[in-house]
C-alpha cells in the first residue's frame, strides 16, 4: 500500500496533467468551424438576329421555284448569334391562307426549303415543316454569323391566286 501511495505522490502531477491536458489544451487548438467557397454563376442568353428578315419571292407560275441564292433573288438571310453561348438554329414554316406547306409541291400544296452550305453553287435543299425539325445550323459561336438561303415552290395547281404569306420562324437553342 505504501508503494502505491509513494507512486501517486511522486507522479501525482504527471497523472494530473495527463488526465486534464486534453481539457486544458483543447481550447488552444484552432480548428475551424466554418469554411468558405467562392462561387460564380452566369445566366445564359440565347439570342439571335436575322438580317434583313424579309424575302419578296414575287409572282411565280404554278410548279415554279424561286430561291434567295445569288443567281436568283440574291437575298440570303444572315443569322447572327447575339447571345453569350453557342447556339443551334432550327426553322419552321406555316400553312398560308390558301396553301398547305408540304415536302413536295402538289395541288394547293407549296414547298419551302432551306440551304446553309454551297447554296450558290450546289445547294442541298431541306424541306421545312410546320414544326421545328432538325437544326439547320449547329454550334454557332457567340457573335458568329451564318447565311441561310430559302427556296419557295408553288403548288402544281391552285384555285387561290392571291398573294400568300409563306412566313418562317427561326429558333435558337443552346448548342448541344
Amino acid at each position: 500500500m505504501q508503494s502505491i501511495r509513494t507512486f501517486f505522490k511522486e507522479y501525482s502531477l504527471v497523472i494530473f496533467f495527463s488526465v486534464l491536458s486534453p481539457f486544458i489544451l483543447a481550447p488552444i487548438v484552432d480548428a475551424a468551424t466554418e469554411g468558405s467557397v467562392t462561387a460564380t454563376v452566369t445566366v445564359t442568353n440565347v439570342s439571335l438576329q436575322v438580317s434583313d428578315g424579309t424575302i419578296a419571292y414575287g409572282s411565280l407560275s404554278t410548279s415554279a421555284t424561286m430561291a434567295t441564292v445569288s443567281g436568283e433573288l440574291n437575298d440570303s438571310q444572315t443569322v447572327t448569334n447575339n447571345g453569350n453561348i453557342a447556339i443551334d438554329v432550327a426553322v419552321k414554316g406555316y400553312n398560308s391562307t390558301g396553301w398547305t406547306l408540304g415536302g413536295t409541291a402538289g395541288s394547293e400544296t407549296y414547298t419551302h426549303k432551306t440551304c446553309t452550305t454551297t447554296c450558290d453553287s450546289s445547294p442541298t435543299w431541306t424541306a421545312m415543316t410546320t414544326s421545328y425539325g432538325s437544326d439547320i445550323l449547329t454550334g454557332l459561336a457567340t457573335s458568329g454569323t451564318a447565311d441561310v438561303d430559302f427556296q419557295v415552290g408553288t403548288p402544281t395547281t391552285t384555285t387561290d391566286y392571291t398573294q400568300q404569306s409563306v412566313n418562317v420562324t427561326i429558333l435558337a437553342t443552346e448548342a448541344s
